[in-house]
């Protein structure tokens, strides 16, 4: 009989096995969709568990100003089985990032949006779709990475509610029509907010 480390056991499978696991474990670490990224990829731990999004984290947009509205963009869209979306707020501001993509000058327009799980079910907001729509030809504005404040992500237990701002090249001269379309899953209907807005 083989003794433990000795040629001819199943220790270097077992080890073999265990590197590999170790690696697609350390691999997967960095696929989260939130939480800081390069400290994920730094330290190889792993993302926060996707129900503990910080609110500050998912609406903060540094420098911007507020917008008043009129029509129904900021009216709540509730399904029959409460659960609700609402545009809780809608700022601007003057994008001076130069990184790639990122174009200087533009004013970029900010919707927070707010889930709220009335419902007796865990809401899954990670298929979350934001389209934003201005001018009378219905223009799609382009998505930004501003401040990296975009995107909804994980679940909200029943009776909680979330919040997440998405950032758009939607510029002042569009602002006499604007539309958002929220999307999250197959089962309900696309909300759609109206209206226009004022500096």
């Amino acid at each position: 009989m083989s003794r433990p480390g000795t040629p001819g056991t199943q220790r270097p499978t077992y080890l073999l096995a265990t590197g590999t696991v170790l690696a697609l474990s350390l691999a997967l670490a960095g696929c989260g969709g939130g939480g800081d990224k390069k400290a994920n990829a730094a330290t190889g731990s792993p993302p926060p568990p996707p129900s503990s999004q910080p609110e500050a984290q998912g609406t903060a947009a540094p420098g911007s100003k507020g917008l008043t509205t009129s029509g129904s963009l900021k009216k709540p869209v509730t399904y029959s089985d409460k659960i609700s979306v609402a545009v809780s707020g809608i700022r601007y501001v003057k994008n001076t990032a130069k990184g790639p993509g990122e174009i200087p000058g533009r004013t970029l327009t900010i919707f927070t949006l707010k889930f709220t799980n009335g419902s007796g079910k865990t809401l899954d907001l990670n298929k979350v779709r934001v389209v934003a729509k201005y001018g009378p030809k219905k223009t799609s504005a382009s998505p930004t990475s501003y401040a990296d404040i975009n995107d909804f992500y994980g679940t909200v237990p029943a009776g909680g509610s979330k919040s997440a701002s998405y950032a758009f090249d939607l510029p002042s001269s569009g602002y006499k029509a604007v539309m958002v379309e929220v999307r999250f899953d197959s089962t309900h209907k696309t909300a759609v907010f109206a209206g226009s807005l004022h500096p």
